[in-house]
């Protein structure tokens, strides 16, 4: 009998049985069976047990082991070969790549596409790449082709040369890109200051071309020039250099003074590079200084060029935090009038008019002067809604010798000569403290609406008398009887003498007891 070899080891087939004597270096790993082809894993499974040894017992590998019965001899017919196995191959060829790598790969390919279609797409005007040099988009492609390829690479132990050069030709590909696709490439000059203060210092001709130049080319001046060319010197053109300011607040600026200057539908907002962008107000209706003046709200004018119409403003983005509503509606709260003037201050035209409504529901105790002087400062750019809101809280905080019932007379004439309509308190409002100018428009929205306007014409005191006596003896019954229920409110001994003119030329009974109740209650007022 053959004796035992202790550098090997005696495995079975799961699947067929077939017995093979293999080296102890195969143990744990992935091994073909030479006669059925299965494929296992070389352990405790598939080991043939040896002899057990009992106490007493020596394990000499040198003794010759006898089974306990004899095997019977069994020889190959000549037809048949005996099967030849080969050594098993390396484990690593049929264990599967690792999840860990399969997403290696799938980042590195990700990354590389993805740089190459920012590269690609984003050089446009006022894009990411807007401003970055070709030398630098380089870089940024060589950075996403070495990273890339070595994470591809990484991801393909069976194929590492395939997958080497495949990542090089992608690499190599990408970092060609910023050489074809140069749009935007353009470098960005950082602003300065284009006028010195300083009237000692004069700074020469040469140099301030050189810096309006930079100016230009840092604010992408095209849309400037374009639109000073469709003026022709007949409208006004105003750009709003804004620097650092955040996408969720450009919206509230562009608003906020479209409405204050009052500038047309040709004007537009222009992104450029990250938290910068360029405000072209075409024809606005205030003057560059006063726009300079409401432009230092969102910030620090840190520039103005009356030739180039270019104001440069540094935005502050903490003005537009939003401030704690606990205390912004609570009017036992200290902070209560300071923060509601902030609110009105602001740029947000939804927070103006919501501390408009909160003020004027408070009482006129504190910041009475500043109050004002922003109610007022917001009359000109007031829509239908501001002006509601504003002649609310005008009703409450205005003692009528402040300038605002004036100031409000203006607007509300340019409002209605536009729109043909009044918010109802704006005429109160200018009623409570007499504007003689207001009383022809309230006559001519009571003749079109007499129930909607009823009570304020007959709250609007005594100037309104000259104007409704004339409607007693012409006009539709609904608006005579208005009318006279008016004069019973304003009316004096004018208002008596015209009743009884249009009691003898109107046979309506309906309309002489109006008449007849009018009279009465005007005498018991005398």
């Amino acid at each position: 009998m053959p004796e035992h070899d202790p550098s090997q080891i005696q495995i079975r087939c799961p699947k067929c049985s077939q017995r093979f004597r293999v080296g102890h270096e195969l143990t744990g790993r992935m091994v073909e069976c030479g006669a059925c082809e299965h494929r296992f894993r070389v352990g405790d499974d598939s080991l043939v047990k040896q002899k057990k040894f009992y106490p007493g017992e020596r394990r000499d590998p040198h003794l010759i082991q006898y089974p306990r019965k004899p095997h019977t001899e069994f020889s190959v017919p000549s037809h048949m070969h005996t099967a030849q196995y080969a050594e098993a191959p390396p484990a690593e060829r049929f264990e599967p790549v690792s999840l860990g790598k399969v997403l290696v790969g799938i980042v590195g390919v990700a990354m590389m596409i993805l740089t190459a279609l920012v590269l690609i797409l984003a050089g446009a005007q006022g894009a990411m790449l807007d401003g970055v040099t070709t030398d630098r988009r380089m870089v940024i492609a060589g950075f996403a082709a070495v990273v890339g390829a070595i994470m591809v690479i990484y991801a393909n132990p069976r194929v590492r040369v395939k997958a080497a050069i495949f990542a090089i030709m992608g690499a190599l590909a990408l970092i060609l890109l910023p050489m074809y696709f140069k749009d935007g490439s353009q470098p960005l000059v950082r602003s300065m200051r284009v006028l010195d203060d300083d009237t000692s210092h004069v700074v020469p001709v040469s140099s301030l071309e050189e810096k309006r130049a930079k100016l230009r080319a840092e604010i992408g001046y095209g849309p400037m020039q374009t639109a000073l060319a469709e003026a022709r010197g007949a409208r006004k053109v105003i750009g709003i250099w804004m620097k650092g300011l955040q996408e969720s607040n450009s919206e509230i600026v562009e608003r906020y003074l479209m409405r204050m200057s009052g500038a047309g539908e040709a004007s537009h907002l222009y992104p450029r590079n990250t938290r910068h962008y360029l405000l072209v107000l075409v024809d606005p209706q205030i003057g560059f200084e006063e726009m300079a003046s409401q432009c230092g709200r969102m910030g620090e004018v840190d520039q103005t060029d009356s030739e180039l119409q270019i104001i440069s403003v540094l935005v502050d983005n903490k003005r537009f935090a939003e401030r704690p509503m606990n205390k912004l509606t609570d009017k036992t709260d200290g902070a209560f009038y300071q923060y509601n003037l902030m609110e009105m201050e602001g740029m947000d035209i939804r927070r103006i008019n919501e501390a408009l409504v909160r003020l004027s529901l408070a009482e006129p105790v504190q910041s009475r002067d500043d109050m004002l002087k922003r109610m007022i400062d917001l009359l000109p750019m007031a829509d239908k809604e501001m002006l509601t809101n504003l002649s609310k809280a005008l009703i409450v905080w205005s003692n009528g010798k402040d300038g605002a019932p004036e100031e409000a007379m203006k607007v509300a004439k340019e409002y209605y000569a536009k729109m043909k309509t009044l918010p109802l308190e704006t005429v109160g409002f200018l009623t409570q403290w007499p504007q003689p100018e207001v009383y022809p428009i309230l006559d001519q929205l009571w003749l079109e609406t007499p129930v909607e306007w009823e009570a304020i014409y007959a709250k609007s005191g005594k100037q309104a008398e000259d104007h409704i006596i004339k409607h007693l003896s012409e006009g539709e019954n609904a608006q005579r009887m208005s009318a006279a229920r008016i004069c019973a409110r304003v009316g004096s001994l004018k208002s008596i003498e015209a009743l009884e003119s249009a009691m003898k030329i109107n046979a309506d009974l309906e309309l002489q007891t109006s008449f007849r109740n009018a009279i009465e209650a005007i005498q018991k007022s005398q």
